[in-house]
């Protein structure tokens, strides 16, 4: 019987290669959540509420104080820190004195509600699509989870990802690339919206990065995934989109995705592609 059994996994397994796919467990698909998937309430929602509840004084908002704080402890190389924003609004309290004592925490709870936050059209047919295949699904995020499970919750994507890597509990964050060592001898396939977190760590641990860019030109997209980073305009566009990010000072060659996206609804066929090289 054991004999037999071995055989009928063997097959299976010659298969699943004929049909170009992998076992599930041999890949790993990492997601960004905040403008990869979602959009959080942090900034139509959180952030005014703590400007009008702190009412700071002088021309900075609060978000302003935050986003200084925020840098500066990025340029300290306080990584994993620098995401903990009621850590920061602590610190940035007690130097401006602002009285009222307010939880982030609690904001992002008491906004995380249908109509303040809301997922892209494309997000939930394919993670039904990657769950019905059995491809394993996690999320990497630089957002604490006590920021973002309240959004996902809320959104009812939680159930799709075996696990959710965030700074608070790695120590680490994107870019960093000890922060993508979940991927335990897996192949990591990265998938994120930021060049300057999610594919320069991505490409700096050796995972395939995904770029999702929603803005993609309509006239692109007809090329492959595969072969868009290699569009004349790519450069600029990177370029662009590192200003925007603020983090014009890294090398292209360091942000240029193996793939990028203009919708998830490209995410199968990339994923194929890769489960296909590991037997080529």
């Amino acid at each position: 019987m054991g004999f037999k059994k071995v055989e009928k996994e063997k097959r299976t397994k010659n298969k699943k290669r004929s049909m170009g796919m992998n076992p599930p467990n041999e890949i790993l698909v990492s997601f960004d959540l905040d403008y990869t998937l979602m959009k959080n309430p942090f900034r139509q929602y959180v952030f005014p509420e703590l400007n009008d509840l702190l009412q700071p004084s002088g021309e900075k908002t609060v978000r302003q104080w935050l986003n200084e704080e925020h840098t500066q402890r990025l340029g300290q190389g306080q990584f994993a820190s620098a995401y903990d924003w009621d850590n920061m609004l602590q610190t940035v309290g007690q130097q401006q004195k602002w009285a009222c004592q307010v939880s982030i925490k609690e904001l992002v709870q008491k906004h995380a509600v249908p109509g303040k936050v809301w997922l892209f059209s494309d997000v939930l047919p394919t993670l039904q699509q990657l769950k019905q295949r059995d491809i394993p699904m996690v999320v990497a995020t630089n957002g604490f989870a006590c920021y973002q499970r309240p959004v996902t919750d809320c959104l009812g994507i939680t159930p799709y990802f075996q696990a959710f890597y965030t700074p608070e509990e790695i120590q680490l964050a994107k870019p960093q690339p000890e922060f993508f060592q979940f991927g335990c001898r897996r192949k990591l396939i990265h998938v994120g919206d930021r060049l300057d977190q999610d594919i320069l760590g991505a490409n700096l641990a050796g995972a395939v990065s995904v770029w999702i860019n929603r803005e993609f030109p309509i006239a692109w997209r007809d090329i492959p995934a595969e072969e868009r980073k290699n569009h004349p305009e790519v450069k600029s566009l990177l370029q662009r989109r590192l200003q925007r990010e603020g983090s014009s000072f890294h090398t292209l060659d360091h942000v240029t995705p193996d793939y990028i996206l203009a919708s998830l609804d490209e995410l199968l066929p990339v994923l194929e592609k890769e489960m296909r090289k590991k037997f080529c």
